[in-house]
């Protein structure tokens, strides 16, 4: 390796320790590591339970980042259908397979004992040489991607924070945005309910009478209860929901399904399950719930306060109950919002 390539080496590296979240750490692995070793294209997967899903891809038109459609089978890929990823998780190293394009080399990203992810490249040249840099790359990534995880979490219930729920929230709604305007581009119509189109919904999570808890019990069975809560909802969503602790006893879920009813069926089944469960000392703990669709054109922090409305009523009308806000602005229950925040974006 020549001066030059050493410090395009070091620029690389400095680049990819700047980030602060996720998605920005792996768009800049995935482009950095297409400039440095000159393939054909590149991208980066996560595994969940049998699935490898596609989080970049960076290739001679650009880098692409999903859309995150569930629906979309080309991000969305079962280990056992691919030769290269089931060979990759059964040898534990890297497996290379000829391709039109050339050799296609994919990577283990292991965590301990357990496999996370996989980068895969593909290349018209021998990449063999070049095997142990990528080695050490994924090693950085994984180190750097704990360090972030790490900060992205509440220390007391180890959900998602504050501070993730913003960035998450705008990531969404700007992806929402991206995938709309390439529909049109495309002059194909939005896949709305009833057609199998799925939409992110939002929830706002509040524990029932939390102040009466911390007074009658103390604050470690308060914190005891708002951890045995954050064990009930990874219980009762689905592992690529999102789960938050926004502050105090209030959480949020943003998740995907079809339709209203789908969601509020979502949120009724946790509902019971935390009624259900038995709080060492305390007993019986409730939660009210407001939830709201996410629609392209929202504004981030109207969301939040639009929610919150639908989970107002539901604390002043009995509690321990799960409140959409397009219902009650449906039934009049709730006024109709004057919409006047335009473009400006309030985070």
């Amino acid at each position: 390796m020549n001066e030059l390539d050493h410090d395009k080496l070091l620029e690389s590296i400095a680049r990819l320790t700047e980030k602060r979240n996720r998605l920005s750490l792996e768009i800049c692995l995935t482009q950095t590591m297409f400039d440095l070793l000159a393939v054909e294209e590149i991208a980066l997967y996560r595994c969940e339970a049998d699935q490898a899903n596609l989080l970049v891809r960076v290739d001679h038109e650009g880098c692409q980042v999903p859309s995150d459609d569930l629906d979309d089978l080309e991000t969305m890929i079962p280990v056992a259908t691919d030769a290269g990823f089931l060979a990759c998780v059964q040898e534990q190293q890297v497996v290379v397979e000829p391709t039109a394009q050339g050799n296609r080399h994919t990577f283990p990203i292991p965590r301990h004992d357990k496999l996370i992810g996989f980068l895969r490249l593909v290349a018209s040249r021998d990449l063999r040489e070049d095997h142990r840099l990528v080695e050490g790359f994924v090693q950085i990534y994984w180190n750097y991607l704990k360090l972030i995880e790490d900060n992205e979490r509440d220390k007391l219930t180890g959900l998602l924070n504050r501070k993730t729920f913003d960035d998450k929230l705008l990531e969404i709604l700007h992806a929402s945005r991206r995938s709309a305007q390439a529909k049109l581009r495309r002059e194909q119509p939005e896949r709305r309910e009833g057609d199998g189109g799925k939409h992110y919904w939002l929830a706002v999570l509040d524990i029932d009478h939390f102040k009466r808890i911390n007074d009658t019990y103390g604050h470690l069975y308060g914190d005891e209860v708002l951890i045995l809560m954050a064990n009930i909802m990874r219980s009762s969503f689905r592992r690529a929901d999102l789960l938050f602790r926004y502050g105090g006893e209030e959480f949020v879920v943003v998740f995907k399904t079809r339709a209203l009813e789908d969601a509020h069926n979502v949120l009724e089944r946790f509902r019971q399950n935390l009624e259900r469960y038995h709080f060492p000392q305390v007993g019986q703990v409730t939660a009210s719930v407001g939830f709201i669709q996410i629609l392209d054109l929202e504004v981030a922090a109207e969301l939040i306060t639009r929610a919150d409305k639908a989970l107002y009523y539901a604390k002043e009308h009995g509690r321990n109950q799960v409140c959409s806000y397009e219902k009650l602005i449906a039934n009049g229950a709730l006024a109709v919002p004057d919409d006047h925040f335009g473009d400006i974006e309030l985070f």
